[in-house]
């Protein structure tokens, strides 16, 4: 019984796993917002399986190499997630820099930056 439920857990844990590698490459993000869901709760499920001292004594060479890989496994698309929202952070930060907004523009306030400087003809509109 705890056999066969181990190895449904872990069976059900890899295939998300190999959808959530899909969907991180595919770009789609509701999918990878799915499937991501989808995994955490079946990581979660199969932890709850593995805990105590009971549960670890009961699992062979094999499952445990299997449990091994989809640590791996779960530690790099951690590692591919955290890369993927930086890069999304910086297209957005290109498409809308708000920071940068202020930085370049001021934040509304009247400045003299121009004013005797090379750039005269921007006086009259910076004050």
């Amino acid at each position: 019984m705890f056999a066969s439920r181990l190895e449904n857990s872990l069976s059900q844990v890899e295939q998300l796993l190999g959808d959530v590698s899909a969907a991180l490459l595919s770009g789609e993000p509701l999918v990878l917002e799915s499937t991501s869901s989808a995994l955490r709760q079946a990581v979660a499920g199969l932890s709850g399986l593995l805990q105590g001292p009971a549960a670890s004594a009961r699992l062979d060479q094999a499952l445990r190499q299997r449990l091994e890989r989809v640590s791996l496994t779960l530690s790099q698309q951690r590692s591919n997630l955290l890369r993927r929202a930086v890069v999304v952070d910086r297209a957005l930060a290109a498409v809308l820099p708000q920071a940068a907004q202020a930085q370049t523009y001021g934040n509304g306030a009247k400045t003299s930056t121009y004013r005797g400087g090379a750039a005269r003809i921007y006086a009259a509109m910076a004050t």
